[in-house]
Parts: structure tokens; sequence; C-alpha cells
């Protein structure tokens, strides 16, 4: 027991020679200069004697070294060193920790925190490979073709090989297309132009320039001043009533037309602006009576025609058939490329009734046909279809499964068409 008591008590008196019992602490302000910094060399690790610089993006910058960008550099004879401050943006969410260095004094019992230590994650780069070119994706590629082409001419088969020859013979030169470049560039210019002129053929001229909507597709590029003259736009005015309107028109079955007529019968437009209504509508409503007509038009000759369209004047029926109709003989026949022109004509007329913003879930509905496929004939005219906004269902009192049912097709000038896809050959 007098030995362990010994020992303990000359180790109380050697811990008491070491130094005093209490450590005092102090913590250095943060710097903006330069002082010690934490590196970690995660794979190559140089000599001690190895000399690293600090650098900094800011010089003059009063901000503590720790928040400044500066980046740390070194070399060997072989390798280079470098890495930026990890720990910049230390004060951000899921920033890294912050270590701090500190020198304890055993004679005067004190520590001393550096609080602007920056940390840095070194990589290095071997010098004989900074210039050294890297080989591309493309040229990896051809080098694998062009051996196994040889292996495929030494040991493969009768089909391998002559496939081999094949893929040679259809190999393009890309150097030898240089000459004719400035040619080929001109004959797709000229080949857009006459896709434009077929597009065009199928919908009404479109005015490319203006910025007004009404002007995108004007009344003159949908019906001609005679077939327009001849509505009898005054007579549609004085009817007594929406029946008696409704029975002077060529289709009776549309209730968009109809209201469209008993709007502007009883809005406090100017005449000219409730005639151009009436005619408009008018129009419509023949449009509509050839789009029902034209599965049983082939069998029809042209009084069997006018028999089944009543009322309407005889220079529309003209219009009408040589515009959306094929002459087959005697009689007429709508294909499916009139049918697609016949189309887009409703959809522009209802677009300039519905101030340029229809409703494709009633038109459809109209026409018997599935939304999406009027939908894209509406976008084939330029028109932006969309559901609406969260601020429009609240306004409208919709859900939006009501909305996605209801969707609007909205034509702006300048009028923008969508670009034509092109699909990829087929892989044989």
């Amino acid at each position: 027991m007098s030995q362990g008591t010994t020992k303990k008590s000359h180790k109380r008196k050697s811990m008491a020679e070491a130094g005093p019992s209490e450590t005092r602490v102090t913590v250095t302000a943060p710097s903006s200069s330069a002082g010690p910094v934490f590196v970690n060399f995660p794979s190559v690790r140089p000599s001690n004697k190895t000399p690293f610089t600090l650098y900094t993006r800011d010089p003059g910058s009063s901000q503590e070294i720790t928040k400044q960008h500066t980046i740390l550099a070194g070399e060997t004879e072989d390798v280079e060193f470098f890495s930026t401050n990890r720990d910049r943006q230390g004060g951000s969410e899921g920033g890294d920790c912050q270590y701090l260095p500190a020198i304890y004094n055993p004679e005067t019992g004190s520590l001393e925190v550096y609080a602007s230590t920056p940390l840095y994650l070194l990589g290095h780069r071997v010098k004989r490979l900074r210039h050294a070119g890297l080989t591309s994706q493309a040229s990896r590629a051809a080098d694998y073709r062009a051996k196994r082409n040889t292996l495929g001419e030494t040991f493969g088969t009768k089909k391998a090989k002559s496939q081999i020859r094949a893929e040679e013979r259809n190999k393009v030169d890309v150097s030898a297309m240089e000459s004719i470049k400035g040619h080929l560039m001109e004959a797709i210019g000229e080949s857009e132009e006459v896709t434009d002129t077929v597009i065009s053929d199928l919908i009404p001229q479109p005015n490319m320039e203006t910025t007004e909507p009404a002007l995108v597709y004007p009344r003159e590029a949908l019906i001609s001043d005679a077939e327009w003259s001849a509505i009898d736009a005054s007579g549609l005015l004085k009817a007594k009533d929406d029946r008696a309107r409704a029975a002077m028109l060529p289709w009776r079955r549309s209730k968009f037309v109809e209201e469209k007529m008993r709007l502007a019968v009883g809005s406090a437009f100017s005449t000219a602006a409730k005639k151009s209504t009436v005619r408009m509508a008018y129009y419509l409503a023949a449009l509509l009576a050839l789009y029902d007509l034209a599965p049983r038009l082939s069998k029809l000759t042209r009084p069997e025609i006018a028999s089944k369209l009543p009322g309407l004047p005889s220079q529309m029926l003209d219009g009408l058939l040589s515009r959306f109709t094929e002459p087959l003989g005697k009689k007429f026949a709508v294909t499916d490329k009139t049918k697609t022109k016949l189309l887009a004509w409703i959809c522009v007329v209802y677009l300039h009734l519905d101030e340029f913003n229809a409703e494709v879930g009633k038109m459809a509905k109209e026409l018997n046909m599935p939304q999406p496929k009027l939908a894209d004939l509406f976008k084939s005219l330029g028109c932006k279809v969309d559901v609406p906004t969260p601020a429009e269902r609240e306004r409208l009192g919709i859900t939006l499964t009501d909305a996605r049912a209801n969707r609007r097709a909205m034509l702006k000038a300048p009028v923008v068409f969508p670009k034509q896809r092109t699909r990829a050959p087929a892989r044989r």
C-alpha cells in the first residue's frame, strides 16, 4: 500500500511541475490575410518540403479568409496539386463542418485557437498528361469499326463480309461534301418553300406580318366578295325571331350559329358590324352543311346538292364545290385532303365568331369528332391550345377535369406555326 501511495504522490508532483493547473484559451479574431490552413490529400501525398502558395480572387477584400474564394496550389517535379477552399459556403445548408487549429503552450498554460482557417481537399494532375490530346469518342468508334471490319474480312462468314462491304459503300466522305455544301443548303431552302406551299393549300392564306389576330386569316382569304355579297344579311336581321332566322339557314342544327346570330341582332353594334357577323355565321352554317353532306355528296348531282341546301345562294354553292370538292364526272366528291381543308375553314370561321378564342370541346361535339384531333387542327392553324389556368378555373367555377375537357384554342399575332416533325428512317 505504501509503495502505491508513493507512486501516486510522485505522479501528482510531476504534473504540478509540468506547468500551471489552469489553461487560458485565446481565440484570434478572424483575419482577411493568409494564415494556417487545413489540407487533406485523399490520394497522392507530396513530401513535407513541397511549397504551397495561397491565391485569392479578391486581393483587396476585407472578408475573413475562410469566406474568400481562394486557391491553394503547389507542385513537385512530376505532379501539380490544387484546390479551392471547401468551406467558403460553410454558412449555407449542407456545408462542411469547420475545423479550427489550436496551439498549446505548456509553459504558459495557454491555448491559442485560430478562427480563420480554410479547408482544402487537394486534387492532383500529372504534368506529362497536361497537354496530351484526348482521343475523341468519334475516333475511338472509327478505330473500333476498322478493327471489327478487319476481323470480319478475315474470319467472318460470307454474309458478314457482304454486310461489311455494303457498309463501306454507304459510308459518306464528309471532306468530299464540303464543295457541295452550299448547293445542299440552297436545296434545303427550296424544299422548305415547297413545304410551306403545300401547307398553305390546306389552310386559308395567312398574313404572317400582322399583329392583329383578326387579320391573320382575313375574310377575303375565306370567301370571295361575290359570295359574301350574295348572303342576305338584311333579311337575317329583319327576321321576327330565332325560329324564322334559323329557317333561312342552310344548316339548322348548330346551336353555336344560332347563339352568335341572336347576340349580333340584339347587340348595340352598328348595322354594318351586325351584317358582318350574321354573314360570317351564315357562311359557317353553309360550311357545316357541306361537312354533313360530304359522305353522300358523290352520289348527288349539282341540282340535287342545291335541293339539300335550301336557300343557299348559287354563287356560294359554286364557291363551296370548287373550293372543297374534286370533280367526279358530272358529280363531286369530298376527298380526305379537301375534307381537311373544309375543317380548317370551319375552324377559322369559328375563331372569327368567338373572338379568336374558341372552345374546342363544344366545337368537337358539334362536329362529332374527337377533341384531340380537332385540337391538332387548331394547332396547325397557329393556335395555342391550353387548359384554363387555375385563376381562370376559379373564375369559371370548374374543376381541372372539366377544364381538360374544355380546352380553348387561342390565335395570337404574329402567327407562329408548329415545326414539322420528321420521322427517322426505320432501322434494319
